[in-house]
């Protein structure tokens, strides 16, 4: 037989053989019954979802572009308790046990389904049952179950523990198990609160998690506001764990916690957020090892611990940095003036505390507070319903150590803050300088402050300010003036000027002490004592927290010897007044003072003490002139009110 001949007939043999296909795919939507392709879907999927299936729509049969069965109005589960309804379940169908007269399917799509999850607070699910079943037809038989797709899906889980309920929409995910024995790949994506997700994942062995055996899992979830990594082993059945690596990235963390539903507030804090750590995850906790965190440019390591029991999340840990820039969570109680406007009147905003609850130890090398900067620092962080609570252990800092707390609450009248501090052997100049803007104290010196106050701002607060302070310092200055020269320029030439040395120099002192009150944004002391080798002064008065202006008294005194106290009456003392600015306050002399020492002034102290002879004359030439001495009287001549007392203690 030539190869021409055998070429054609084999031709023929296919050509025929083909014909045969397509007459017997051209008859099929007519030989087969559309009851029996309901009834044999029916059947298959319920018994392998243990779960009733029905189908209460029409059947069809389609050739092209696909074998294919349609099956309209198809509802998973019993009737009033439906796990799932869809508008169509479309079968892809298996041609040669076709031919042979049954129906097999080989893949699903439901088109359009909606799926209901409901978690019991014991953890249970509507949809165990049909996870059971799964699992025991897995022991009948080792192959897998067709591929499954869902097309324009959407679901709702609602947890009856923690009354929340989770929407997801527009679903689009494929799954395919081609054995029980076999690893399940997942990919697609859906929308969660109007943001796409794309979610892919890849099970080792899923049938471990219906018999609480370990299995690997590899998964990836990908949206705007967050990236999520896992690579570890996860086990279930009755209660799902995993324990592996998680990595966690966000532009923005604020913005993740408005996506899951949190109402973080506004601000420029919770910015940039990653995390990555060995991590042990349950339904209602992530419990992190070993992390490495960055939050906002900060970054650290340590332990953490996140649980979903509550309404809110609860964040727990213990965390260390090299250095930690906490000024972005502080920025609307910055206590350094802004520019001609004293105190920062932006809003105090505690939103944010509302978003979770937090219990952090936290420790750093080093500390950034806007303009401050403390050295080894340890400190806890807590927050309960928008309350929190900040505790510095201890933190090095200007050659001493400062320890205190801050807590901050919500108030009728915007933000409740109270605050103490403990200050041992630090630099008063440069604490000042870096946390108040205060420049003009300096030394070496110890400090006990409690504050407390309320209102919407920083400026409310210093209007509401109640509380005290005690200073002591040693070996330190007052800048912006420089008292001895003054009182030795005023002592020789008492209706001097005083020149620039009321405006700047400095004031040394060996020993300072210091005791203030504040009620309702006034503070006030009838004690502050500055005493060197050569100047000793007193001060008393007050001062308003909100306009940052002084109004303090006080006598400066040039001490004539140091070695022989027998010489203090000779002493040069004199009365002054600090009024202004805080920042730049004028520093005044007691007139009266200087006229009584000054000898060209003599006529003027005269006057009021010639004030009675005085009066006598004229009441004499009223007399004469044929008025009563009993007429209006003459108004008293005006003099220097005395200077209110605050003599030296030696």
């Amino acid at each position: 037989m030539s190869l021409a001949s055998s070429l054609k007939r084999v031709l023929t043999i296919v050509g025929a053989t083909a014909l045969a296909l397509a007459l017997a795919l051209a008859l099929v939507p007519a030989l087969l019954p559309s009851e029996t392709v309901r009834q044999a879907v029916v059947s298959e999927l319920s018994r392998r979802l243990g779960v009733p299936v029905t189908i209460s729509g029409a059947v069809s049969v389609s050739v092209l572009p696909q074998l294919s069965v349609q099956l309209d109005g198809v509802t998973i589960g019993a009737a009033g308790e439906a796990l799932a309804t869809a508008d169509a379940a479309v079968g892809a169908l298996r041609l040669f046990p076709l031919i042979a007269g049954k129906v097999s399917i080989s893949d699903y799509a439901l088109v359009r389904p909606r799926i209901t999850v409901r978690v019991a607070a014991n953890g249970a699910s509507n949809w165990d049952r049909a996870l059971e079943a799964v699992r025991q037809l897995s022991a009948e038989r080792t192959g897998g179950l067709p591929d499954f797709k869902i097309i324009q899906g959407a679901a709702v889980v609602i947890d009856e523990k923690t009354r929340q309920r989770l929407e997801i929409d527009d679903m689009e995910l494929a799954v395919s198990w081609p054995r029980f024995d076999r690893q399940a790949n997942l990919s697609g994506r859906f929308t969660v609160r109007d943001e796409p997700v794309e979610i892919s994942a890849v099970i080792g062995r899923p049938l471990a998690l219906l018999t609480a055996e370990p299995t690997g899992l590899k998964m990836r979830l990908s949206a705007a506001p967050v990236r999520v990594g896992f690579e570890g082993q996860i086990a279930g059945r009755a209660q799902t764990m995993a324990a592996g690596t998680m990595t966690v990235e966000t532009g923005s963390l604020r913005a993740l916690l408005r996506w899951l539903g949190q109402h973080p507030g506004v601000g420029s804090a919770l910015g940039s957020f990653a995390l990555k750590g060995e991590v042990r995850v349950t339904p209602t906790e992530l419990a992190f090892s070993q992390v490495n965190a960055e939050l906002d440019g900060n970054l650290a390591e340590g332990a953490l611990t996140v649980s979903f029991e509550g309404a809110r999340p609860q964040v727990q840990g213990t965390l260390d940095a090299d250095r930690l820039v906490a000024t972005p969570y502080f920025s609307d109680m910055n206590p350094i003036p802004e520019t001609d406007r004293g105190w920062n009147r932006r809003p105090i905003d505690l939103s944010a505390l509302t978003s979770s609850d937090i219990d952090l130890r936290l420790s750093a090398r080093e500390v950034v507070l806007g303009g401050a900067t403390l050295g080894r620092s340890a400190a806890s962080v807590t927050s309960r319903n928008g309350r929190l609570t900040l505790t510095l252990g201890e933190a090095q800092a200007y050659g001493g150590s400062l320890r205190g707390a801050l807590v901050l609450s919500p108030h009728a009248e915007g933000v409740e803050v109270r605050a103490t501090l403990n200050v041992q052997r630090a630099e008063l100049g440069q604490g000042l300088a870096e946390w108040f803007g205060y420049r003009r104290l300096e030394g070496t010196g110890n400090a006990q402050i409690s504050i407390e106050g309320h209102g919407p701002t920083m400026s409310d607060l210093a209007r509401t300010a109640s509380g005290q302070a005690t200073v002591t310092a040693v070996d330190g200055a007052i800048r912006g003036f420089n008292a001895e020269a003054i009182l030795r320029r005023l002592e020789r030439r008492p209706l001097a000027a005083t020149g620039v040395d009321a405006r700047s120099g400095r004031t040394p002192y060996e020993r300072m002490a210091a005791t203030i009150r504040i009620v309702n944004g006034i503070a006030s002391t009838e004690d502050i004592v500055l005493d060197g080798q050569i100047v000793r002064v007193r001060l008393e008065g007050s001062a308003q927290l909100q306009a940052r202006e002084l109004d303090l008294r006080g006598i400066a005194t040039l001490k004539r010897s140091t070695a022989a106290p027998a010489a203090a009456d000779s002493n040069f003392e004199l009365p002054f007044v600090v009024q202004g600015s805080w920042d730049d306050p004028f520093v005044l002399p007691d007139p009266q003072s200087l006229i009584r020492r000054s000898g060209a002034a003599a006529p003027l102290r005269d006057v009021n003490r010639d004030r009675d002879a005085l009066r006598a004359v004229l009441d004499a030439i009223n007399r004469q002139a044929g008025q009563e001495a009993a007429g209006e009287p003459m108004p008293p001549i005006p003099s220097f009110a005395p200077y209110p007392s605050l003599r030296p203690q030696n």
